[in-house]
Formats: C-alpha cells, structure tokens, sequence
C-alpha cells in the first residue's frame, strides 16, 4: 500500500517540479540577459552608451582621503568609491553644466580625461609685444605667441559643448586643444592689487592652428594709452585648462606686461599725461560685459576709454581642427562667452 502511494505521488508532483524549475531558471536568465546581456542597462555592450560604471576602471585610490601621511596644514581629500559619478547630487543647488557656460556657476559631471606625460606639457611665450615694450596707443599692432606641445585649432561650439568632453591626446600623447590670448588694463606697471577677471581690454581665441609654432591675434584698433598686461589661457578642446601630470611644473601660460603711449615713445612713468584712466577703462569693459551672455569663443572683443560705453566684437567663422570647429562668436567683457 505504502509502495503504491510513493509512485502515484511521483507521476502527480515531479511534472510540476519540472514546470517549476524550468520557469525559475528561465526568469533568472532574463534578468542576468536584462542586466548584463546586451539589451539592458549596459547600452547594447558599448560601455560609452551604458549607463553603469564598469569596475575596470574605478579609480581605488579614490577611497583614500590622503590623511594616512599627514602633513602641516594639509586636509583631507573628498573620498568615493564610484568615481564620484554622483557628486552633482551632493550640490542640489547648482544646475549641471550640460555644455553651457553659466555665469552664476554650476556642476560639471565630464571627467577630466586623458593627462599627457611630463615631457609633453604644454608652454608658451609671446613674442610680441615682449616683455617692457612699449607700442603705439590707438595704433593697430599684432599679438604673437610661440607655442609648444600643444595641438592647436581645435576647439568645439563654447555655447553648447563647454566644458562637456574630457580632454584627449592625440596619437604623439599631445593635448588636442587651443589658446586664447587677453589683455588686462593696470593702474600701473607696478600694480599690486589683484584684477577683476570679469573686465578686460582685449580677448580673443585663437581658432587657426599655430603657424611654424606661432599663434597671432590681431588687435585692429589698438589700445588707448595705459599699462597692460597679456596672457595666454590654453586649454583643451572643450575649452578646459590644460590638465598636466604632476603639481611641481612651471607655467603652461605666458604673462607679459606693456606699455601703450603715442607714437609708440617709452613712458618716463607709469602714470604719464597719456595714460588711460583707470576708471574709464573699467566703464567700458564694464558696458563690454554687458553686452551680451550668447556668444562664443572666437573673435577679437575690444573695449577702450577713447569708447566707453560700447565694445566691438568681430566673430571669426574659422572651424579648422580635426572637424571640431564652429563658428565662435567675439567675447566681451568676460560675461558668459568664451
């Protein structure tokens, strides 16, 4: 009797066990395929579609906050162990930077990308005006810069893509990017005090790649008579500053500063009867920046005491460089352009 009971128990429930395994390993699979396989959430295998960070390039060291050698003064390091792919969400009140230049500031979420070597840091220096010279005042003159280990002329749309890309290298482990140059007006030679970044007398970036390792720039109406100091500002393609591998290194820009007078005669001193008011100057490059918060990085932008009120800007429609190129429209004044 027992016997008969075991196998009757056999041809009614081992049937349905089967259904039942067969379901369970079938649903599993689906979810292992949802997860992993392709159709999921890893964007069809392409891990620059998907949407999961892959662990083979999670940056361990950056669980350390770095106080383990402590050091005078030194605080401690934000830590992760996610690459900070959610740090964003750690500043509710900043608006992601999405490609867009956001004067009240924002959160960019890019990494920062490729890092070339020690022996291909970029570095600069202008070659005119140099150092102590003195131009003309009001008198159209050209910028030139000597460039090195810096792939320049490429340069995205500053008014969608800012900031948007990491910086890449190009296959001789160059940075891919471009320069700027900006003129600054100084109370004197000798000022001590820090400037507004906000105002400026000149700016322009520098779209065409470097000719025989030059980049120029040409300020066609001149500077009024004053002190002035010229910088480059050189960055990688999205309009990043330039990312190098290590902390002790010299400048990757150049600083000069200059003198404007009429007829181009050294000033006897820094506050000569030619010399542009400092205030006047601010007016204008104040009304520069003023003017207007859409344009992009290309072109010449201008604002001098002999014009208070009004800047001029000329765009530049360049787009040369590795197909990056678009048209970049003048910058004045420092206000939401680059």
């Amino acid at each position: 009797m027992k016997f008969s009971t075991a196998i009757s128990f056999a041809f009614v429930f081992l049937p349905a066990l089967k259904h039942v395994s067969a379901h369970s390993v079938g649903h599993l699979g689906r979810r292992a395929n949802g997860n992993n396989g392709g159709n999921g959430n890893n964007g069809g295998g392409d891990p620059q579609t998907s949407l999961t960070l892959d662990p083979k390039v999670i940056a361990s060291g950056f669980a350390n906050n770095g106080q383990d050698v402590p050091a005078a003064g030194q605080v401690a390091s934000l830590t992760s162990k996610n690459n900070f792919i959610n740090f964003c969400l750690t500043v509710p009140n900043q608006q992601i930077t999405n490609g867009k230049q956001i004067a009240a500031g924002s959160c960019n979420p890019a990494p920062m990308g490729s890092i070339p070597s020690s022996a291909k840091m970029p570095s600069a220096k202008f070659t005119n005006p140099k150092n102590g010279d003195t131009i003309a005042a009001n008198t159209a003159f050209t910028i030139s810069m000597a460039i090195n280990n810096l792939e320049t002329g490429n340069f995205v749309n500053a008014q969608e893509n800012y900031f948007s890309a990491p910086q890449q290298l190009n296959g001789q482990g160059v940075i891919i990017g471009h320069s700027h140059v900006v003129v600054e007006t100084l109370q004197a030679l000798d000022q001590t005090t820090p400037n507004d970044p906000t105002k400026f007398a000149f700016f322009k970036g520098l779209n065409d790649a470097a000719q025989g390792g030059i980049l120029t720039a040409s300020v066609t109406a001149g500077l009024p008579a004053g002190a002035y100091r010229l910088c480059s500002i050189n960055t990688a393609a999205n309009h990043q500053p330039a990312l190098v591998p290590i902390a002790q290194h010299g400048s990757l820009d150049d600083c000069v500063y200059f003198t404007a007078s009429a007829g181009g005669a050294a000033a006897a001193t820094n506050s000569s009867p030619g010399a542009a008011s400092p205030t006047a100057v601010d007016t204008a490059a104040s009304a520069a920046s003023s003017t207007t918060g859409a344009a992009a990085d290309t072109g010449a932008s201008t604002a001098t005491s002999a014009n208070a009120g009004s800047a001029t800007a000329t765009g530049n429609p360049s787009g040369n460089g590795r197909g990056r190129g678009a048209n970049r429209g003048s910058r004045g004044g420092g206000n939401g352009q680059h």
